[in-house]
């Protein structure tokens, strides 16, 4: 530990240099690593097979092992002076809890990021870091400045590098409490290594934002440099889930015949934990020797008032990183593409691709997220606008009970398409697949049948019933946009 007095409004520690506390994260990190190898060898050799009850314990556990992994090795190497268990144990079970009530219900049942993220490029890149980025890197200021900032203990620049990483291991390990327990369970080697790559980035970004805390209670610092700390963060996050995504889909195991899970993600967020360690101690160490010559600037008289602005600074940007994501996710979600064949026209969402074939006005499916599709099929009537609608629909019925092996009339109501009358039935049926569906798929859909024109025009959407709520929502837009 290196130490300097200083007089005046300088903090009292601001010159000490805690040189174990970033030694002991990467040893932890590599041991975590280690881990990671040995259970996923294991789990290779042995095949073991578990009962579902059995599986999620287990997977429980596992999600649980950074965090401990972490703590164990901290406090084994961290002896010189390391932090209250209790003050680093109450970070981590508070970034956890914010995590599990406030971030992930905001960025996965309120904005859905899941649902809508992977569209497009522009929109993965921002939604990833204006809301996840965004969100994460807010929990973790917010456990750390709360909660911890103002105790006596906070009293070294080492303590945000150390409180950062516990409040980010903490909605790690909240994500991955949430990863296993919504799959049941799931497979012990590659669940681990989810369960480690998402711990080894969020520690280490968590780290870095603590950095920016830590030099904060030491030094006075301008109101945006709290504001600049949670903006890094935001973004080297939103860029780590971006990279993860990639390198994974280009990535086909890193032994031979793919007989184990892919160790991609894990390898780049291993790089990234040892690149934001090996940049947090850099710049505690750069910052201890310009204090110890003078040059970094003392704290404001009243450091409280100072802080509480900076605070409210971070605030506001993060309520304006908000408002960009929700731009982002309403761009992805409601932006439409106009199309007009054959005398009708309207507009389907932007993200669905068009399929059609060469007796289909129109055929749009959602590819990268419901799998819904759209359709609009237009044939000259077998009689004249005379002919009932009910008996076009039963042509259509019909038709699709030759093709497939079960098909089912749910409902059959009157409506209205442009202010013409038409028929909507609601039906199921089930799709056989091709040789690469293990199973039979259920599928459910609407029909509107109408006469335009001395056309029979069938306006249809296919779904799984899983989605049937959303994509009926988003296909009543649809038919509402068209013109006959």
């Amino acid at each position: 530990m290196d130490q300097i007095t200083h007089t005046g409004d300088i903090h009292p520690k601001a010159a000490y240099h805690r040189k174990h506390v970033v030694i002991s994260d990467l040893i932890a990190f590599a041991a975590l690593l280690v881990f990671v190898v040995i259970v996923v060898v294991v789990d290779q050799w042995l095949k073991p097979a578990f009962e579902p009850t059995i599986l999620l314990v287990i997977g429980v556990v596992l999600a649980l092992v950074p965090a401990l992994l972490w703590q164990f090795m901290f406090y084994r190497l961290d002896s010189a002076e390391p932090e209250p268990v209790a003050n680093v144990a109450k970070v981590f079970v508070i970034g956890l809890a914010l995590a599990s009530a406030i971030g992930i219900p905001l960025t996965d049942q309120f904005f859905h990021v899941h649902d809508w993220l992977y569209r497009d490029t522009p929109t993965q890149v921002l939604g990833s870091i204006f809301i996840i980025g965004g969100v994460e890197a807010f929990i973790v200021f917010a456990t750390v400045r709360f909660f911890i900032y103002d105790e006596a203990e906070f009293d070294e620049r080492s303590d945000g590098v150390v409180y950062g990483t516990a409040a980010a291991l903490g909605y790690a390990t909240a994500l991955n409490l949430q990863f296993i327990l919504s799959n049941r369970g799931a497979a012990i080697g590659p669940a681990e290594i989810f369960v480690a790559e998402t711990a080894l980035a969020h520690a280490a970004l968590g780290g870095l934002l603590g950095y920016f805390l830590g030099k904060a209670k030491m030094q006075h610092e301008p109101v945006w440099w709290m504001s600049l700390g949670f903006v890094i963060a935001m973004t080297l996050n939103g860029v780590f889930y971006l990279l993860r995504g990639q390198v994974v889909e280009a990535s086909t195991g890193i032994f031979s015949g793919g007989q184990f899970p892919s160790f991609a993600g894990l390898l780049l967020s291993g790089a990234m934990a040892a690149v934001m360690s090996g940049l947090a101690a850099y710049l505690i160490r750069r910052d201890v020797h310009l204090t110890m010559a003078g040059l970094m600037p003392a704290r404001a008289a009243d450091a409280d008032v100072g802080d509480a602005t900076s605070t409210r600074v971070v605030v506001i940007v993060f309520v304006l990183t908000l408002l960009i994501g929700a731009l982002v996710w309403n761009g992805a979600v409601n932006t439409t593409t106009a199309f007009q064949a054959d005398g009708i026209r309207g507009a389907y969402p932007s993200y669905f691709k068009a399929t059609a074939q060469p007796d289909e006005l129109l055929h749009v499916t959602d590819t990268l997220g419901s799998g819904a599709e759209f359709i609009v099929i237009a044939e000259p009537s077998p009689a004249s606008e005379a002919m009932p609608v009910q008996d076009i629909a039963t042509l259509v019925t019909a038709d699709r009970a030759s093709r497939y092996p079960v098909y089912k009339i749910l409902e059959n109501g009157k409506a209205s398409v442009g202010g013409i009358p038409a028929l909507r039935l609601r039906f199921a049926y089930v799709e056989t697949g091709g040789l690469g569906r293990s199973a039979p798929q259920m599928k459910q859909g609407i029909d509107y049948v109408l006469i335009k024109g001395g056309r029979a025009i069938i306006i249809t959407m296919i779904t799984t019933p899983e989605m049937l709520q959303d994509t009926t929502t988003l296909f009543s837009r649809f038919v509402n946009s068209l013109v006959l």
